[in-house]
C-alpha cells in the first residue's frame, strides 16, 4: 500500500482566512480530508447578562458580510421569548433589508471568491499570484470576465445602498429590531429601493447569468464534481404576512423527505477544541473551550440533524423547494446560487408593492420579561439558528449554529465527516496548489468568521494601553 501524502491549503478562502484544509492523497486522489477553523473568537458568552433587546445589534458583529441574517434571527428568538409581534409592514421591511444583504453576498461570492478559480485575471492584485492550472477560457473571455469582476464590485455597492434605504447603514444596520423594523415607509424610500433593484436585475440578466453559463460550458465536469452526501436542510425564510415563505422548511435524509423539527438539532464537540460532551440540543449546551483537547482539530463544533450531517445553502434550498437542479457539485451549487440571486431580487419588487406608507412598522409591546426563544431563518450560506433564554429582560443563555458550522463542522462522536470534508473524497488532484479542492470548498461560500463565536469567560484579560 502506498504511503498517503499530506497537503495543506491555508488559507483556503479569499476571505475569512482562518480556514485550513489538510488533505491526504494517494496517487493524486484525496482519500481523507480535515477542515479546520484556526481562529478563536468571542460572542455567545459576551451576550450573557445583556439586554435581550440589544441582541440584533450585538450578533450582527459576528460577520460583516451576513450581518442582517444574524439580526433577523436574533430578533425572532427575542420576540418568541418575550411574546412580541411584528406588524406586516415591519415584516416586509425586514425581508427587503435581508434580501439586499443576500444580493450583495451572492454577487461578491460569485465574482470575488468563486469565478477567479476559472479564469486568468491581469497581472495586478488581487489576481496575483496566478494559479496557472486548468485555465480554459480564451484571452478575450478572460479580459471580459475581469471587466465583469470589477463591475460586480460596483453592483454589490448598489445592493448595500439598497440595504441602507431601510437598514440605515450597511453592514451592521439599525433597521431590524425586536418587534419589527425601525424605519418608516414613504414613497421616496420605496422608489430609491426599486431603482437599485432594477439596476441589479439588469446586471444579473445581462452579465452574471451569462458568465456563470460560460464557466459551466467550459468546466462541465464540475457541475457534479464535489457532491455532498445527499442530506439537505432548510429552516425556511422570508415570510409573508400571511405566513407563507419564499424559502420553505424541510429536510431530506438518505433520499427521504420529512418535515423540519428543530428538536432534532444537536451539537457535539468530540473532535473540536472544547471540553468533550456528546450530542446536546443548543438549549442544553454549554461552551467550554479546551485547546488541549487531544482529539480536537478545529474550533467548529459538530451540528447534526437526527444525528446526521446535512448540507445547507442555495443548493439545499433549491432541492427542498423541488426546483430544477442541474447538478449537486461545485458548479451545481454556483448555478443555483445565481438563480436564487435573481429570484430574490425579483421578489423584492413584489414586497415593495405591498408596503403601506404610514402604517406601523414596529410594535414594542411585550407579553412577558422572561422566556425561551428560538430564532430560525435561512442566511446567505444556509440555515441559521439562535437559541436564547431571557430572565427579567436579560440574556441568561445564548447559542448559535451557523451554516458554515453545519457544512464544515468537526467530525462527530461516531467519526462521521462533515458535508464539506465528504465532498472532497475521491477528488483527483492535478495541480500543485490543490486548485480542484479549492473550487469545491469555495462553492459552499464558507464563512469561518461566523462559525466560531465563543470565548473562555474564565480567562478574560484586560488590555492595558499606555496613552
Amino acid at each position: 500500500m502506498n504511503m498517503l501524502e499530506k497537503k495543506i491549503i491555508f488559507p483556503i478562502s479569499r476571505i475569512h482566512n482562518p480556514m485550513l484544509l489538510e488533505a491526504w492523497l494517494e496517487e493524486g486522489e484525496i482519500k481523507d480530508a480535515f477542515i479546520s477553523d484556526t481562529l478563536y473568537r468571542g460572542f455567545e458568552q459576551i451576550l450573557i447578562g445583556r439586554s435581550a433587546m440589544d441582541m440584533p445589534y450585538y450578533t450582527q458583529r459576528i460577520c460583516g458580510i451576513c450581518s442582517s441574517a444574524h439580526a433577523i434571527t436574533a430578533a425572532l428568538a427575542v420576540e418568541q421569548a418575550l411574546g412580541m409581534h411584528v406588524p406586516p409592514n415591519g415584516l416586509l421591511i425586514r425581508n427587503l433589508i435581508l434580501a439586499s444583504d443576500f444580493i450583495q453576498n451572492h454577487i461578491r461570492h460569485l465574482y470575488l471568491y468563486t469565478l477567479p478559480d476559472y479564469f486568468r485575471g491581469p497581472d495586478i492584485g488581487p489576481f496575483l499570484p496566478h494559479s496557472e492550472a486548468d485555465l480554459r477560457l480564451s484571452s478575450k473571455e478572460n479580459t471580459t470576465m475581469t471587466e465583469h469582476y470589477f463591475k460586480a464590485l460596483e453592483v454589490s455597492r448598489d445592493a448595500h445602498a439598497s440595504f441602507a434605504v431601510f437598514g440605515g447603514k450597511a453592514p451592521h444596520g439599525h433597521g431590524i429590531v425586536p418587534g419589527g423594523a425601525s424605519m418608516e415607509v414613504d414613497a421616496d424610500k420605496v422608489n430609491r429601493y426599486r431603482g437599485y433593484m432594477m439596476m441589479i436585475l439588469s446586471f444579473i440578466d445581462d452579465v452574471l447569468l451569462p458568465d456563470v453559463t460560460l464557466i459551466m460550458e467550459r468546466y462541465p465536469e464540475y457541475i457534479d464534481l464535489g457532491k455532498g452526501i445527499g442530506n439537505y436542510m432548510s429552516v425556511g425564510g422570508f415570510p409573508s404576512p400571511e405566513g407563507s415563505t419564499l424559502f420553505p422548511q424541510g429536510v431530506i435524509l438518505q433520499g427521504k423527505r420529512e418535515s423540519f423539527d428543530e428538536k432534532h438539532i444537536t451539537e457535539d464537540v468530540t473532535n473540536a477544541w472544547y471540553k468533550p460532551h456528546g450530542p446536546l440540543h443548543p438549549m442544553e449546551e454549554d461552551t467550554v473551550p479546551d485547546r488541549s483537547q487531544a482529539k480536537g482539530y478545529t474550533w467548529v463544533k459538530s451540528p447534526r440533524y437526527r444525528g446526521q450531517p446535512v448540507e445547507v445553502g442555495p443548493l439545499a434550498r433549491a432541492v427542498i423547494n423541488k426546483e430544477n437542479v442541474i447538478g449537486h457539485g461545485a458548479l451545481g451549487r454556483t448555478w443555483v446560487r445565481a438563480l436564487e440571486l435573481k429570484k430574490i431580487a425579483e421578489t423584492t419588487l413584489e414586497w415593495l408593492k405591498r408596503l403601506e406608507p404610514g402604517a406601523e412598522t414596529l410594535d414594542r409591546k411585550m407579553e412577558q420579561d422572561s422566556g425561551v426563544g428560538i430564532g430560525l431563518h435561512e442566511a446567505m450560506r444556509g440555515s441559521l439558528g439562535h437559541w436564547i433564554s431571557v430572565e427579567k429582560g436579560r440574556v441568561k443563555h445564548y447559542q448559535i449554529i451557523t451554516p458554515s458550522a453545519l457544512n464544515f463542522g468537526a467530525r462527530d462522536e461516531a467519526g462521521t465527516r462533515s458535508v464539506g470534508e465528504t465532498s472532497l473524497l475521491g477528488l483527483k488532484i492535478q495541480s500543485e496548489d490543490l486548485k480542484e479542492a479549492g473550487r469545491v470548498i469555495r462553492s459552499f461560500d464558507p464563512c469561518f468568521s461566523c462559525s466560531v463565536h465563543i470565548i473562555d469567560g474564565e480567562k478574560i484579560r484586560a488590555l492595558k494601553i499606555q496613552i
